[in-house]
């Protein structure tokens, strides 16, 4: 049984279940199906205006936002970069790699170490050098890997996949799926693990 897993890379919630959801659900014998994807563009209108009022919250409770992500952090093992929050580079040449590195089938290898990069080490992931590097670590040819990510191919179909999560509902990340049944959050799993284990009977 496959378990869709919708993410970006700009998002430190998805950041975070990535470091966990494959150790989570593994008792299962479920293999996660990661899908990159763009929040830019899978983010509903309506909520654009709420992101903006968001970065408007009162001290205190941005304050504890801040808190809130340190404590998953820690409850997750993940290591989180004090500058990452500040930084906004996009992601899409990140994801654009990230579908290479799946059709290589060294996926995993990429994958990790990108969302380290974003949120661990706070490196620019916009950069093409940045990403090359990734792409090398991963075993690709990063000059090769890269001219193919940044190719229109690859930027119609990040886009398609970003159009495709659109229609099966997902809105934000991280966002997962067991069978119909979808679960938006990093703190969804819990919830998620009791529908798996209905599917599983």
């Amino acid at each position: 049984m496959q378990v869709p897993f919708y993410f970006d890379y700009a998002c430190p919630w998805a950041y975070l279940a990535s470091c966990r959801v494959e150790s989570y659900f593994r008792d299962f014998g479920v293999e996660i199906d990661f899908r990159p994807m763009l929040l830019s563009i899978v983010r509903e209108p309506v909520a654009e205006a709420e992101h903006a009022a968001a970065a408007s919250m009162g001290a205190r409770k941005r304050a504890h936002a801040a808190e809130d992500l340190r404590h998953w952090a820690e409850l997750c093992g993940a290591e989180l970069s004090p500058d990452a929050r500040r930084m906004r580079p996009r992601s899409r040449l990140l994801a654009q790699a990230a579908l290479v590195a799946q059709d290589a089938g060294c996926f995993r290898a990429f994958h990790y170490p990108a969302f380290r990069a974003r949120w661990a080490e706070a490196r620019d992931i916009a950069d093409p050098g940045v990403v090359c590097s990734l792409l090398d670590g991963a075993g690709l040819n990063g000059s090769e890997a890269l001219e193919r990510a940044q190719s229109p191919e690859l930027v119609d179909r990040i886009e398609r996949c970003s159009r495709e999560a659109i229609e099966r509902g997902v809105f934000g990340a991280p966002t997962l799926f067991i069978g119909n049944e979808m679960f938006w959050g990093n703190d969804r799993f819990e919830v998620a693990r009791h529908y798996l284990l209905k599917a599983c009977g």
